[in-house]
């Protein structure tokens, strides 16, 4: 049976093109599976990074979103690093996950900074560093930053292409104090280059015979190590020799393009120059190559025009290059760099939806994960309707099985449909957002089962699917010293769409052991201080991706969070409970689905209905609003009214309390009255806002407070 699954390796600019190009001419576009593999979730473009270094524009102003132009698109984003490619088995390979196999593919992946020798021990010693990755070296000359004065030692940029110069005129830009020394080889130089450089007090030397504090190597591309080592034809300088349909002579699967690539019988420099031009016979003969049909030839042209911007004070200037012709600078260059930029980016940019505050004709998107869950109002009246108001009255996120003098067995169950469109990810993000349940307990996890539903799809994708959902939960519970002990499958029944990865369901039941007694919910005392363990703002920044607004500065940092177990945090209170001989807990949940406020109510009422059985009065929560912590950029969708799809049946718990008399409600605000309306509406929101793998709430014992590690925060406290 044949595999179809077409795959972009990199997040070059021509698979970035490519993407738009299907967006805007769908006819063109493959109709098999297609996934893009990228380190980055966004992309800078190159030509725009000296700009951004001279603080000419924001860092944010030359990203392009490959994970917003994938989902716009419907190709599955996965966003891994690739560490080798067998051509033959035509599989994928990375360093932690499965291997991806692949029907075709296209190489558009960027080169590393070649370093020679004698810089290998400065880069180990974090003395040298290359300006790629680009974000990485951004953060690098941002710390560098401190240091722009006349006592301090130099920095130095070392290199002879139009890199190396417009990186020295952009952080002669940046820093009016500091020495900057170019080292290259001056032949190389056009004396107009080295005119100017002069003029911008940015000084050129051959060697290094000085003392410095800090070099960027600008010293031209090389292949990953993957390439060298594999048995595709490279060029002298180790590109990848491709034919003249822009597929391999001996893997005519295989196409390549941009930085990684090089035409036979073509002298072309390697740059991004043909990204543009290459994009639409890359498109049309990877149609071509599908329906089998012959491949039409594309020949780079040998020339092309570049412009080097200066980054004069008084006046932009720019230098015009084409061929060995150097002409400028010239204000009017520097003006049409900026247009030519400007509307490459734009080209790239993906448009939002239209978002109505008004909300009377908005219709807004189903939100996945578990902003999937149904409204708690339909859970709690089902509940009652059919004889199980116990679970409605006293909810656990986990339920006893068995218990013996020194142990007590846990079980729950938890899923949703898939939340990204990589497999893989996506499993371990739910079997991770299931342990939440058994981690809100005090337990740690010691087996799981699945449920899966796979789409109805050739059984050799569904094989890919089903193998990387397996992987990514295995990989998951093993590294918590849990195992995968059983499980059940089915195949759906929908009609399905692309990305076909978001069309997989997983439900997990996980068990889990205590030893000592269980926290619940039902448990606060007054006098407790409640703390979080991480921020919020998940189903806000999910929200905003369905929208195609995904904001650089959230994206790393929710993912590294919902990725990270939480079981250590449960093992240090377990471990201290221990030590000292005291209970430390007295209640405990996870925030998810139903946000904060609603998760919360379940505890206090759980709480105040055994208090009320053992004749004591109600207790209450008072909150520090200014205590909650958000997620990088999440308060900035939140202005834009980015919502999850849960949030109005969410908000209905908290009109429910918040309807009442203060001296009745059940949830107060301790700084309401420090912050104006516009924050609190703001800061509300959050809490209301649904979490997948969200923070562990718990009411502590505040004499013990201070044994709590630095991952908990404290954002209120139980009162009567």
């Amino acid at each position: 049976m044949t595999f179809n699954h077409l795959v972009l390796v990199g997040g070059g600019h021509t698979n970035v093109l490519l993407m738009r190009n299907w967006l805007m001419k769908p006819h063109l576009m493959p109709k098999c599976p297609i996934s893009i593999i990228s380190r980055d979730s966004h992309l800078v473009y190159s030509a725009m990074f000296p700009s951004v270094i001279a603080r000419e524009i924001m860092l944010e102003e030359s990203l392009i979103d490959i994970s917003s132009l994938a989902n716009s698109v419907k190709v599955s984003f996965i966003k891994d690093e690739v560490i080798d490619i067998d051509f033959i088995s035509k599989n994928i390979f990375f360093q932690k996950r499965l291997s991806i196999p692949y029907s075709k593919v296209i190489l558009n992946f960027g080169g590393e900074t070649k370093v020679s020798d004698e810089f290998r021990k400065l880069i180990r010693d974090k003395i040298a560093f290359t300006i790629k990755p680009f974000f990485k070296a951004y953060e690098i000359i941002k710390s560098e930053d401190l240091y722009d004065d006349h006592k301090s030692l130099p920095f130095v940029i070392v290199g002879s292409g139009l890199a190396a110069i417009e990186m020295a005129h952009a952080l002669r830009k940046r820093w009016k104090a500091r020495k900057i020394i170019l080292v290259c080889k001056c032949e190389k130089l056009n004396k107009k280059f080295m005119q100017n450089l002069s003029l911008s007090n940015i000084e050129i030397s051959e060697v290094i015979n000085f003392e410095f504090s800090k070099m960027l190597l600008c010293t031209g591309n090389q292949p990953p190590l993957w390439i060298k080592q594999n048995i595709l034809n490279l060029d002298s300088i180790g590109r990848i020799i491709t034919s003249s349909k822009i597929n391999l002579k001996n893997f005519q699967d295989v196409f390549a393009v941009g930085d990684c690539s090089s035409v036979v019988a073509s002298s072309h420099k390697s740059s991004g120059l043909h990204a543009v031009k290459i994009v639409n016979s890359l498109s049309k003969n990877i149609h071509r190559s599908i329906n089998k049909t012959k491949l039409k030839n594309w020949f780079p042209k040998k020339t092309g025009l570049q412009i080097l911007n200066c980054f004069h004070d008084q006046k932009p200037k720019a230098y015009l290059i084409y061929g060995n012709k150097v002409l400028g600078p010239n204000f009017i260059y520097a003006v049409l760099k900026k247009k030519i930029d400007k509307n490459f980016i734009q080209k790239l940019r993906v448009k939002s939806m239209n978002i109505d505050r008004t909300r009377e004709f908005y219709h807004q998107e189903d939100c996945r994960g578990c902003a999937s869950k149904i409204p708690y109002q339909v859970l709690a009246n089902s509940l009652r309707i059919t004889n199980l108001s116990k679970i409605a009255d006293f909810p656990e996120d986990a339920n006893e099985i068995f218990k013996n003098e020194k142990k007590v067995y846990l079980q729950s169950v938890d899923g949703f449909p898939a939340l990204v469109s990589d497999p893989w990810l996506n499993s371990k993000i739910t079997a991770l957002h299931a342990c939440s349940d058994l981690w809100a307990c005090g337990a740690k996890i010691s087996n799981v089962q699945m449920v899966v539903k796979i789409p109805k799809l050739d059984k050799t994708y569904q094989d890919y699917l089903f193998s990387h959902v397996l992987h990514g939960v295995k990989v998951t519970v093993n590294q918590l010293d849990g195992e995968i002990v059983g499980g059940h499958t089915y195949e759906s029944r929908n009609i399905i769409d692309r990305p076909y990865p978001l069309e997989v369901d997983l439900s997990l039941t996980v068990q889990g052991i205590v030893e000592g007694s269980t926290w619940k919910k039902s448990g606060m005392k007054e006098g407790d201080s409640l703390f979080m363990s991480r921020e919020l703002g998940v189903g806000i920044f999910f929200a905003s991706q369905m929208k195609n607004i995904n904001l650089y500065s959230c994206y790393d940092s929710v993912f590294e969070n919902i990725l990270t177990s939480q079981q250590f945090l449960v093992d240090e209170i377990n471990y201290l409970q221990e030590r000292l001989g005291e209970k430390i807990i007295n209640a405990a949940t996870d925030i998810t689905g139903y946000g904060f406020i609603g998760h919360l109510s379940e505890m206090i009422d759980a709480t105040n209905l055994l208090r009320k059985q053992e004749g004591l009065t109600p207790i209450k929560a008072s909150l520090k609003l200014n205590s909650f912590r958000a997620y990088p950029g999440i308060f900035d969708l939140i202005q834009l009214g980015i919502r999850s799809s849960l949030y109005d049946s969410n908000k209905i718990k908290y009109d429910q309390i918040f309807s009442k008399d203060l001296d009745k409600r059940s949830i107060t605000f301790s700084d309401q009255s420090n912050l104006n309306e516009k924050k609190f509406l703001e800061i509300l929101e959050l809490l209301i806002d649904p979490q997948t793998c969200g923070p562990l709430l718990i009411s502590c014992n505040s004499a013990y407070e201070n044994y709590l590690s630095s991952s908990w925060y404290k954002v209120g406290e139980v009162i009567n």
